[in-house]
């Protein structure tokens, strides 16, 4: 019989994970281009047609996913935030960090030692699993869909980084309202836009408390956006996700359609009931403090909103909310934020820009340097939409001789939006989604920012508007209104394409999101099906229909005026509006009669730039044909334009009401008098400070010439000829002053522009080395906390080493390549009477208590063979040890020297001695008899033993028989004994221990 055993040997916790992930999940290989593999039912498909092609899920059959995102000085919050965190959640985290693609990354291994959830660092296609932990490599984004994980190339392992908004981008997408993004420590602003994407599809936004992250842009930027629901220190971060996990479950929300009695028991619906009250309450409350009528958006959309706003306040269902809201006005402002949230991006949707790129050329075809394009783009956002069509029409307008002028429209309610996107000014991670030509062509840097060239700036007219009330602007030759009527229940939907199909030229080009479609609508033909692109239809419209929307869960056709004012009483009375009104309620034809009977006014920034005008101001106001001016005093008669310009100037500088006499001047022919009144806006704050001024024009009436006194021709002559002398000379001086000016400002603008050019191209160069040294520290800084991860994992290792060789009792001596002392055991000392300043010392130098061994040769010997030596050496004292002499070997399996090892043996080497004189005593007993004396090892089959009676009675010596087999043992038996002697061996080897198998045989002799 053999004994066979298996080798055991103890997994790391990262191999342990991996085979548990083997086990659970066939995971295929890393395609070249590193994306997500392709499901079985679209084996080329890449992540978007993957997301496409799988069935919609509803948010509740998904897993909650945390996205964790951060850069330099992220590490220690992660290792705190998994201390922290209970492991059974049921959520899966994500840790996005800026790592280096040229070193390593064991930021793993750091989060293994402090969660008892599997960590694992991706490298192929992974089904998400519950209370896991999923690490990016270096050098690859992170993309999901519901249920996998993979990796996408980086395609710039330098400058910007934006891994952290692709991420919370595609987790947006596939998760939703189980999106949890998280915003930690780090520099720069990745995030900041993904965050935006959370919070557009009902996700939940945290970002770390700035005061306790150790580098704080990247979590100052992301509440900057406004866009962050809760601004938390670490510990307070998982507090905050175990009651998500815990108010999620009692979260209780109306049912997506009405309640029907047919449907549901008595207690449910009484409950529906509740919710339905509750939900008309919070729009009709948020209808009365903010002037906006949400009833014409779908019904699962805002009810998907307050779910947002039930997680962000921890409450239970609507009814509570509805009391939460009536109490905390603040909250108001946060619903109506959840519900016009600005979120796009630049190109977004890339291949809905393709597309219509290659329909751009039918805009411009016929038209010349006198004509223009106009296109709106109704929901501007933040503006990244309208200036990504102003790019697509720059571009190609750049190719004609003769282009004509580019105007076009953005609106939106959000006014906070309208004014980032006035600005143009955008975060460094646009990156992702603009070429690096467009950048340059159109963007300048500004403080580690983009902003929009003054060129394109001024192509876009930004103005606040309500598609479903306002009057839409006409002959339009595109609207691009993308990812805004999925928000619109069908009659609202309805009402657009007809805004729309008014605005539009014939053959007019309308652009609408992936979501949306004007396939069933007459109105409009479908030029491109899958890219959401449609041609007006040539259809007469006798007029156009002004909207009529209805207060939600009311029949009556009435509709609040858009101005702030106190919350009505609950049992407000509706009245029935008398057919003649046109719809409208008592409110709103007493304003509109105010306005048609109030003198024409206009209301402008600091900056004298159109922001609203009444509805008879427009006589005063000359627009001209090509490019078109917001700027007010361009517009205005040339007679008034002086007298204005004074006033405005006061009023905005000083903060002062400011009224202008009567001025005559001509207009169409016309001899008018108005006066001006000019009123600024003065905030609260300071006084002094008027952003916005309304100019008031009235109109006098002229009174008839009365008869000038009669003067003689001589005076009339000279009092002419001295006004005329008085004139020319300050008509000289004037132009004298003019040119002396306009030479110093060519001269000093001449400089100006030299120098700018220079600054720029200096400030372009700076930019681009501030952004790559930055990701260099950033990379720098987390590998310096992986590194000191390390360290401390090293220093600790290196604890139980000392202790284990403190403790093994075991004489061991570390040398270098060139043999010198590195460390040394305690019981070495005495072998080598080594002290604490003999390390560094050569080997040969020391003085050690052995008889004449030559470790030094020894040691050389190893080092060239890398062959372990083993021998038992005796020291000057009488004891025995076992040497050992073999290569030290590094983690990288480098010979870094040579390790020996003494082993006391004195006990071993003297039971061995005792042992064998024992052994001599009983080999001379068995001599001495008169008796033969063998042992045979039935496992070998072989004698193992025999006296030297052999030789006296067959002839045979020991060492004879020791090298018979048993088969030739047997045939030294007699014939006729043979047969008993295989019984006998039989019967010896059933037999129990202590028993007791004699036979009588015939044997040979040696001499036969």
């Amino acid at each position: 019989m053999f004994l066979v055993r298996g080798e055991k040997r103890v997994m790391s916790n990262s191999e342990i994970h991996q085979e548990a992930l083997s086990q659970e999940s066939e995971k295929p290989p890393i395609p070249e281009d590193g994306r997500i593999s392709p499901v079985e039912a679209a084996p080329q498909s890449t992540l978007g047609d993957v997301l496409t092609d799988l069935p919609p899920q509803s948010d509740t059959d998904l897993l909650p996913v945390v996205g964790l995102g951060g850069s330099a000085g992220s590490i220690v919050a992660l290792q705190d935030f998994f201390s922290q965190i209970p492991a059974n959640l049921g959520m899966a985290y994500v840790v996005v960090l800026h790592l280096s693609p040229d070193h390593e990354s064991s930021l793993a291994e750091i989060l293994q030692t402090r969660t008892s959830m599997p960590v694992v660092q991706l490298s192929g296609t992974l089904k998400v699993k519950a209370d896991h932990v999923y690490v990016i490599p270096p050098g690859f984004h992170i993309e999901m869909t519901a249920d996998l994980i993979g990796l996408s190339t980086l395609e710039q392992p330098r400058g910007k980084r934006v891994a952290i908004d692709l991420f919370f981008r595609s987790l947006a997408v596939t998760h939703r309202s189980k999106a949890i993004a998280v915003v930690l420590s780090g520099a720069d602003g990745d995030g900041s836009i993904g965050i935006k994407r959370v919070k557009e599809h009902g996700g939940l936004t945290i970002a770390q408390l700035p005061e306790e992250s150790q580098v704080d842009s990247m979590p100052r930027t992301a509440i900057e956006t406004g866009m962050v629901d809760w601004v938390l220190p670490i510990a307070q971060i998982a507090d905050k996700l175990r009651d998500f996990v815990e108010n999620e479950r009692r979260i209780r929300l109306p049912a997506p359609e009405a309640p029907r009695a047919t449907q549901a028991a008595q207690d449910d619906l009484q409950w529906e009931e509740e919710g339905e009250t509750a939900l008309r309450d919070v729009l009709v409350l948020l209808n009365a403090r903010t002037g906006r009528d949400f009833s014409h958006y779908k019904r699962a959309t805002v009810l998907r909103r307050i779910m947002r706003r039930l997680q962000v306040n921890s409450l239970e269902d609507v009814p509570k909310y509805a009391q939460f809201l009536r109490t905390h006005p603040a909250e108001t402002g946060a619903l109506l934020q959840d519900l016009l949230i600005s979120v796009t991006n630049f190109f977004r949707d890339s291949e809905s820009f393709v597309a219509l790129a290659a329909h751009i050329p039918q805009l411009f075809e016929g038209k010349s340097g006198s004509d223009a394009v106009r296109a709106w783009v109704p929901g501007c956002a933040t503006g990244e939409e309208a200036y990504s069509l102003a790019i697509l029409l720059f571009e190609y307008a750049s190719t004609l001789d003769d282009p004509p002028e580019i105007q076009i429209f953005a609106t939106d309610l959000d006014e906070e939006a309208l004014r980032s996107a006035r600005d143009g000014l955008y975060a460094p991670t646009i990156v992702a989604d603009v070429s690096p030509e467009r950048l340059k062509r159109y963007f300048v840097h500004e403080h580690g920012q983009y902003r929009v060239t003054k060129e394109l700036r001024e192509r876009i007219l930004f103005a606040a508007h309500d598609l479903l009330k306002d009057s839409p602007f006409s002959r339009l030759d595109l609207v691009s209104c993308r990812n805004l009527l999925i928000y619109f229940n069908r009659g609202a939907q309805d009402h657009v394409l007809d805004v729309f199909h008014f605005a539009l030229h014939p053959g007019g080009l309308l652009l609408l999101g992936g979501s949306e479609s004007a396939e069933e609508n007459p109105l409009f033909a479908s030029r491109d099906k899958k890219n959401r692109i449609y041609q007006r239809h040539a259809v007469s419209r006798s007029q156009f229909p002004l909207p009529v929307l209805s207060l939600p869960g009311s029949s009556h056709r009435i509709r609040l005026p858009e101005i702030p004012r106190p919350l009505p009483p609950p049992s407000l009375p509706h009245f029935e509006p008398q057919q003649n009104n046109g719809g409208m309620s008592f409110g709103e034809l007493h304003l509109r009669l105010i306005e048609q009977s109030s003198p024409p006014s206009v209301l402008v920034n600091r900056n004298y730039e159109i922001l609203h005008l009444s509805e008879n101001v427009g006589k005063y106001l000359r627009l001209t044909g090509g490019r078109i001016s917001i700027d007010l005093l361009s517009i205005v008669p040339a007679g008034l334009r002086l007298e204005l310009r004074a006033a405005l100037f006061r009023a905005v500088q000083n903060g002062e009401d400011v009224d202008v006499p009567p001025v005559t001047f001509q207009l169409d022919g016309k001899q008018l008098l108005v006066s001006l009144r000019v009123r600024p806006l003065r905030d609260e704050a300071n006084p002094q400070r008027s952003d916005f001024v309304l100019i008031i024009f009235d109109e006098q009436k002229l009174l008839p010439a009365t008869p000038a006194p009669t003067l003689e021709v001589d005076d009339v002559a000279r009092r002419l000829e001295e006004e005329l002398v008085h004139l020319k000379e300050y008509l000289r001086a004037s132009v004298d002053q003019y040119e002396a000016s306009t030479e110093e400002l060519k001269a000093s603008n001449e400089e100006l522009q030299a120098m700018n050019e220079e600054q720029r191209s200096a400030s372009e160069e700076l930019e681009t080395s501030r952004e790559e040294i930055q990701a260099a520290n950033e990379e720098l800084v987390t590998l310096n906390q992986e590194l000191n991860s390390k360290v401390d994992e090293v220093s600790r290792t290196n604890d139980d080493l000392q202790n284990l060789m403190a403790s093994t009792d075991i004489a061991t001596v570390f040398l270098s390549r060139e043999l010198r002392i590195k460390r040394y055991t305690p019981p070495a000392v005495a072998l080598f009477r080594l002290i604490p300043t003999d390390t560094g010392r050569p080997l040969a130098d020391l003085r050690h208590g052995f008889e004449n061994e030559p470790f030094t040769a020894d040691a050389e010997r190893v080092l060239q063979t890398l062959v372990t030596i083993e021998r038992e050496v005796r020291s000057t004292d009488g004891h025995w040890f076992l040497l050992r002499i073999l290569p030290y070997r590094t983690t990288e399996d480098k010979i870094d020297g040579v390790v020996l090892t003494f082993l006391e043996i004195t006990g071993r080497k003297d039971a061995e001695r005792t042992l064998r004189e024992r052994q001599n005593f009983i080999a001379a007993v068995n001599d001495s008899a008169r008796a033969l004396i063998a042992v045979l090892d039935l496992t070998v089959e072989k004698v193992i033993y025999s006296n030297s009676y052999l030789k006296d009675l067959f002839g045979y010596t020991p060492d004879d028989f020791a090298t018979y087999t048993l088969p030739q043992l047997i045939a030294l038996v007699h014939p006729d004994d043979r047969q008993n002697w295989i019984d006998f061996l039989a019967d010896c080897r059933n037999a129990k221990d202590g028993a007791r198998v004699s036979l009588e045989f015939r044997h040979q002799n040696k001499a036969g």
